[in-house]
């Protein structure tokens, strides 16, 4: 596994450069059919923003999760989601979806996935954006830490590279496990400290089941710097980068070992 890591490694710091501007591509390429280009991923955002907030307000009344307004709660934790859930979704794609790449010789194919996170990355910015003028609106900006916001954005492309080279894998050499994984994404946001806070449960053993997903640490990171302030503790951030750390590992081996095998199955 060491050495696959090492030639994973060693192809992403080679290609840097072609990856950044082939990220920017995608993001030309996914748009260029629609008049409003990347509008619409946000006009997406807004809709799916109101609804759950719409609901919330119609369940729970507009009280306060953690101190903070529900709203507030709600947007810093749905806007780094956003993210997270592109990776998941149209991140895991990035070899499937790269047939003509793929079947090149020459072309580095496990720098796709990660390629494909930077462009995801590049387009969702302004959705942070959006977050900063929702928390300017209710009056918590005075709280916004910068370098918070710096570290977790690191923490949540270092997560999502790693997801994705490990994801991507198996989802082109695996129909049964492609069908597995859309099952467990439809689930995934009720798992996670978005729509509501895990203080609510009672049960230790559940709770921590819940904490275990290293996405929770970049979600929770990312209200703590816009709101909260440094929340998380060392140990959970110990236990956030050995996650990265196997997760890479686990992806570079997938990548190293399947990639000779993509061109059948795309």
């Amino acid at each position: 596994m060491n050495k696959s890591m090492a030639y994973i490694l060693q192809e992403h710091k080679q290609n840097i450069r072609l990856m950044v501007k082939m990220a920017f591509m995608n993001m030309d390429r996914q748009t260029i059919r629609s008049s409003l280009g990347l509008l619409w991923t946000y006009f997406h955002d807004i809709i799916y923003i109101f609804v759950f907030i719409a609901f919330r307000l119609l369940i729970a009344g507009n009280g306060s999760v953690q101190g903070m307004n529900s709203t507030v709660y709600m947007m810093t934790g749905m806007i780094p989601w956003f993210f997270i859930n592109d990776v998941l979704t149209k991140g895991s794609m990035a070899i499937r979806s790269n047939k003509g790449i793929v079947q090149s010789i020459r072309f580095p194919v496990p720098v796709l996935p990660t390629i494909e996170v930077f462009s995801i990355f590049f387009r969702r910015l302004f959705s942070f954006v959006m977050l900063f003028a929702v928390v300017f609106a209710f009056g918590y900006i005075r709280y916004f830490d910068l370098f918070l916001f710096l570290y977790y954005s690191v923490c949540a492309l270092a997560l999502s590279i790693a997801m994705n080279l490990t994801i991507s894998a198996l989802v082109t050499v695996s129909d049964d496990f492609r069908q597995l994984y859309d099952a467990m994404l439809r689930v995934l946001i009720y798992t996670m400290p978005i729509l509501w806070d895990f203080s609510k449960v009672q049960s230790l053993p559940i709770n921590v089941m819940l904490r275990i997903n290293p996405m929770v640490y970049v979600v929770k990171g990312f209200r703590d710097a816009f709101v909260l302030g440094p929340t998380q503790q060392a140990g959970y951030t110990a236990y956030f980068w050995a996650c990265v750390f196997v997760i890479f590992l686990l992806g570079s081996y997938l990548q190293d070992r399947l990639k000779k095998y993509y061109a059948d199955f795309v």
